[in-house]
């Protein structure tokens, strides 16, 4: 306990160096990212897209769902919103002298 007492300042600093060591480290000195560019067109990772790219557009959707008795069947359970009433157009804009409150005067019992 006495050696901190004594070297506050280089714990401190050693303290420092390492927490910025880990931030760099953790955020700017990652490897390259996984991102397909002109130059990547060989590559394993972007021959896999294409190939996914190709299937998808080989999806063909039925459209027979749509007519099906079934589908036609269904029924909205929705619940209508009724229209609410409209605030003010800009909520942050100082309150208009003729858009002011009347007050009214309380009277306590004592006072004239």
């Amino acid at each position: 306990m006495d050696f901190l007492k004594k070297n506050k300042m280089a714990v401190g600093g050693v303290a420092v160096v390492l927490l910025l060591a880990y931030v760099y480290f953790s955020y700017f000195a990652r490897g390259s990212s996984a991102s397909l560019t002109a130059s990547d067109a060989g590559t394993p990772l972007s021959s896999d897209i294409l190939v996914t790219l190709q299937s998808i557009h080989s999806i063909k959707l039925d459209n027979s769902i749509f007519t099906d008795p079934v589908f036609v069947s269904l029924t909205d359970f929705g619940v209508t919103i009724p229209p609410e009433n409209v605030g003010r157009r800009n909520p942050f804009a100082p309150v208009s002298a003729s858009a002011k409150t009347s007050t009214s005067t309380l009277k306590l019992p004592g006072s004239n």
